[in-house]
This record gives C-alpha cells, sequence and structure tokens, in this order.
C-alpha cells in the first residue's frame, strides 16, 4: 500500500495507479516483467525502401495499423483516407499488428458499422507484407514495423498527432520521438505537425487540413433546438491531451457566476465522479446523437495541448460556438474570428465562456464564422493532398517525382 500511495503521489491517480497495477500483477500475479521479450521489436534493423518507384498511378498502398477497434477517430481518418483513394483506382492492402484484430468478414462488418466499407483486406500482419510503391505507417509502433521491411518504393508516416507527447519523459516517450528521424515522408493532419516535424527532425511532410461529415453534423435545428445556458464539455479524463481538470476547474467557475447553467459532459462512459457543479453524461454517443447534442448547446469547451481533435469543425458545423485554449498546436486552424481563444488557465477559458454566454452579439457572430469557415472545408479535397503527398514522396531512379493517375495534377 506504501508504494501505492508514493505512485499516486509521484504520478498523480491515474498514472500512479496504473503504475501500481502493473506492480501488483508482477508480485501477485507472479508476471515478470521482460524487457528484452517486450520490447524486443524496438530493436528492428533498418531495411531501406528498395523497390523502384512508380513513374505513375495507380498506387499499390499498405498500410500498418496496431489493431482494429470501432469507435476510433484516429482511425475513421485513416479509413476515409483510403476509402477514397480506392475510389481513385489506387489498390489498398492493411496490415493489423495485433493478434487479436478481428479479420475477414468480421473486420469488414466492424468498418461497415463504425467507419467506411473498403475493398482493401485486413490482414494479421505475420512479419511479411505484399510488395507495394507506398508503405504507411501509422502511429509510432507501426513505424518500428515499417523500419524493418524492405519490399517497398516509399516509407510514409500517417502522423495525426505528436505521440511522444502523450507520455512523461522517459523511455516510451524516447521511443516514439525517434520515429520521427527516419525521414519517413509524414502525411500529417494538420500543418502545426507538420512544423514541429519539419523544424526539429528535419522530416519532410505532406499536410493535410480538417473537415466533417455533411451527412451527420449540420445547423439545421428542427430535430433538436438549442437550448439556452446549455455548455458541451469534451471530457476525456482517460487522455491528458484533453486538459480534463483544467476544463472542470473553468467550469466550476462558471457555475459560480451562472448557477442556471446547465453543463453537458461528453466522449467518455458515465461513472462515479465527483463535479462541483450540476452536469449531464450523455456518455459515448454515435455520431448521428452527437451532432444532435451539439445543437441543443449554446457553446462547446474543447481544450487541446497537443494536436486539434474533430470537434471544433464539427460543432461549428452544428451552430454551436466554440471556446478553447491558445497555442500554436490550436492557432494553426482556430482564430479568435471563428472561435473565443483563451489562455490555459481556469481564469480565462471560465471568462472566455461567460462572454459568450452572457453576450448573444457576439455568440451569433462567433457561429456565423464558425459554420462559414467549416463549410469551406472537405475531406476530398484533404485526402486529394494526402495523394499529392503520397506520390510527392516517391522518388522514381532519375530522381523525379512520380506523377498522380494519367500525369494529370491532383487538385
Amino acid at each position: 500500500m506504501g508504494k501505492v500511495l508514493a505512485a499516486v503521489s509521484k504520478h498523480g491517480l491515474r498514472a500512479g495507479l496504473g503504475y501500481a497495477a502493473a506492480r501488483w500483477a508482477q508480485v501477485r500475479l507472479s508476471v515478470p516483467y521482460d524487457v528484452a521479450r517486450d520490447y524486443a521489436w524496438i530493436l528492428n534493423q533498418d531495411n531501406p525502401a528498395a523497390l523502384p518507384a512508380p513513374k505513375t498511378g495507380p498506387l499499390k498502398i499498405n498500410w500498418l495499423i496496431p489493431g482494429l477497434v470501432g469507435g476510433s477517430g484516429g482511425q475513421l481518418n485513416i479509413f476515409r483516407t483510403i476509402h477514397y483513394l480506392e475510389q481513385w483506382g489506387h489498390e489498398n492492402r492493411v496490415y493489423a499488428i495485433a493478434r487479436n484484430t478481428p479479420a475477414g468478414a468480421a473486420a469488414q462488418r466492424l468498418l461497415r458499422d463504425f467507419y467506411f466499407p473498403i475493398k482493401a483486406p485486413i490482414e494479421i500482419f505475420d512479419g511479411k507484407v505484399a510488395d507495394s510503391d507506398a508503405l504507411v505507417a501509422t502511429e509510432w509502433t507501426t513505424a518500428y514495423v515499417a523500419r524493418a521491411l524492405s519490399n517497398t518504393a516509399g516509407k510514409f508516416y500517417f502522423v495525426q498527432d505528436l505521440e511522444d507527447r502523450f507520455y512523461a519523459d522517459g523511455s516510451l516517450a524516447e521511443f516514439a520521438r525517434e520515429t520521427y528521424r527516419w525521414h519517413y515522408h509524414g502525411l500529417t493532419l494538420g500543418y502545426w505537425i507538420a512544423e514541429v516535424l519539419q523544424d526539429e527532425f528535419d522530416m519532410p511532410c505532406s499536410p493535410f487540413g480538417f473537415s466533417f461529415d455533411r451527412g451527420i453534423y449540420s445547423s439545421d435545428r428542427q430535430e433538436s433546438a438549442r437550448r439556452q445556458n446549455r455548455v458541451l464539455f469534451y471530457a476525456r479524463p482517460a487522455s491528458e491531451r484533453r486538459g480534463f481538470e483544467l476544463g472542470i476547474l473553468a467550469l466550476s467557475l462558471v457555475a459560480k457566476q451562472r448557477p442556471d447553467v446547465e453543463f453537458v459532459l461528453v466522449g467518455f462512459r458515465p461513472r462515479s465522479m465527483r463535479i462541483p457543479f450540476h452536469g449531464v453524461f450523455p456518455g459515448v454517443l454515435p455520431p448521428s446523437e452527437l451532432a444532435k447534442l451539439y445543437r441543443s448547446c449554446e457553446v462547446a469547451l474543447v481544450l487541446s495541448h497537443t494536436n486539434l481533435s474533430m470537434l471544433p469543425l464539427e460543432l461549428m458545423a452544428c451552430g454551436c460556438a466554440v471556446v478553447s485554449n491558445r497555442g500554436r498546436n490550436v492557432e494553426w486552424l482556430l482564430t479568435d474570428e471563428i472561435a473565443q481563444l483563451a489562455n490555459a488557465t481556469p481564469e480565462s477559458l471560465a471568462e472566455a465562456i461567460l462572454r459568450i454566454l452572457n453576450n448573444e452579439e457576439l455568440r451569433s457572430r462567433k457561429v456565423a464564422a464558425g459554420l462559414a469557415f467549416a463549410q469551406r472545408t472537405d475531406w476530398v479535397s484533404e485526402t486529394r493532398l494526402v495523394e499529392k503527398g503520397i506520390f510527392q514522396g516517391l522518388k522514381t531512379a532519375d530522381g523525379s517525382t512520380a506523377r498522380p493517375l494519367d500525369g494529370a495534377v491532383v487538385a
């Protein structure tokens, strides 16, 4: 018990108990901590891409994913990209590293239920992959797998966040950070990530931006009328980068000045938790239900301490004003014109929320600007940038860049 308390005191409740759980398993269940076995893949040999690049498309593209699960925003982006690339004539294959990943018909059902129907087979990685023009790692652990494979013309890295920042400084952070030094061609979700990887790691990058699903997120309020004084918070207590504690403290200050406000905490399954204000916990909802919820709120607090989530654009598309924290990781997309930005302190964020709640003219202006901004984006154009980035990353034998299908310029 002493070690548990010490761990909680040093690392915080969640991190401390995680450490304690691992120690408990080792001691009580006699599970040995075998670093050399558990992390042998870190020592994968570096085998550069060895196949010649095609002079034009269509391309054969292999994707490496950690596993296949339902309801992942990151995997939604991956399979959306594959969906469009298939429509444009490219052949894709998906390899899952986790042995317990569903495959075959079960995998296709999961893709239809949660993501996009695709033609690409989902295979369990067994140490080998088919020859390809492009091999795409999608998470830092898969980058180590890609490192050992040479039967491709080019290696790419689909980077949706700076994953080394998910950990305290230590082994895992260093393992993740090292993958950015291997000069894979980055396909980065957003321009902030590309800027960091280029400046700090000299990693070549092709960034693409955000959009939203127009079939789900809209400002049509016929199904769910907006409720006055309703504030949504994107609450992710298990994800440090989403600033859960900071958000709760900010909302507690809002509640003191505006006891009439109803707070909706979405993004995690309800559990025993003491909140210093009245909160509604709808749990984890499908996108269609989320859209109705967004349309019912006047303002939403969405915090990001690494890369942005998809929520700001989805909320704007639903006519909800957005409050977020300042920072390069946020302001590459959000501005003071389309959102209410504030310093990452409880007081500043609370003041920003109250300004929106107490000033209908300001709220209406932010909503209109945010909706117009969201409407100018679309996933087809952004995915075209991914396709263009893959071609740019493929160098033919004469040093030129591979060309898109039929030599056409990719829009």
